[in-house]
């Protein structure tokens, strides 16, 4: 878990950021028009600060429902069984959205798990996207809306869903990080290259001098890798990780 919080803390620390160029009237133009909102009066809202590595605002709402059971607010308490979890997909997705910038501004990561309201441990639908990138294009401020789940049944695990609400692509954060040497072995890369090209299993088995079989399994395990439902997604994934470009 330490080694996971490090590199958490390693990823915020990688955007190089000028402190005269942050304009703080900007923030305080967001917190008015969040604070006056009743958009959002029933969800528990925050802003994160990049630069300053912590939150930044939380609505009066987020401190109502985060109390803990002696009815004071601290932080938000994450089930302990889910913490790493919740930890390892935001390490992913923030992996995922500083290597590929130019949609960052595009980028909402939506999750549910479970955290203490009340002092009761409930399932909580959570979605940050970025609200403010600086001039050097560095995340700046992100925005947190999160919403009781109407989902109360018993839990399995965390979910969690990276979406660029630009093209529709919608992922599941890995919690490999996006390790180009780790994630598809040389093999399923190759074989991805030729479904790209639009190759049939039978054909891809002929050029590999394989069997249909050995295709259609490295297939599966390509899908299941990359936690997506078909070949398309597949395809789109990869190309987003740059799996594809050599």
């Amino acid at each position: 878990m330490d080694n996971l919080q490090k590199e958490y803390l390693e990823l915020l620390k990688s955007q190089h950021f000028d402190k005269e160029e942050l304009d703080y009237d900007i923030l305080d133009k967001h917190i008015s028009v969040l604070s006056k909102s009743t958009v959002f009066s029933g969800s528990a809202v925050s802003i994160f600060d990049m630069y300053k590595k912590c939150h930044v605002y939380e609505s009066s709402y987020h401190k109502e429902l985060f109390k803990n059971s002696n009815g004071e607010y601290t932080s938000v308490q994450i089930h302990p069984d889910d913490y790493e979890q919740v930890l390892k997909n935001g390490i992913a997705a923030m992996k995922h959205i500083f290597m590929h910038n130019k949609y960052t501004k595009y980028s909402k990561l939506i999750r549910e798990y479970r955290t203490l309201i009340n002092g009761k441990y409930k399932r909580i639908t959570e979605q940050i996207q970025i609200l403010e990138i600086d001039k050097r294009g560095n995340i700046w401020l992100s925005l947190s809306i999160v919403d009781i789940s109407l989902n109360q049944s018993p839990f399995s695990k965390v979910n969690s869903q990276l979406v660029n609400f630009k093209t529709g692509d919608i992922f599941s954060p890995l919690d490999k990080y996006f390790d180009k040497d780790t994630i598809l072995s040389q093999r399923e890369i190759e074989i991805l290259k030729w479904i790209e090209r639009g190759k049939l299993s039978k054909e891809i088995a002929e050029y590999l001098n394989i069997s249909i079989h050995t295709v259609n399994t490295h297939r599966q395990r390509i899908l299941e890798k990359l936690n997506v439902n078909n070949s398309i997604e597949a395809i789109k994934y990869a190309q987003t990780l740059g799996l594809l470009d050599t």
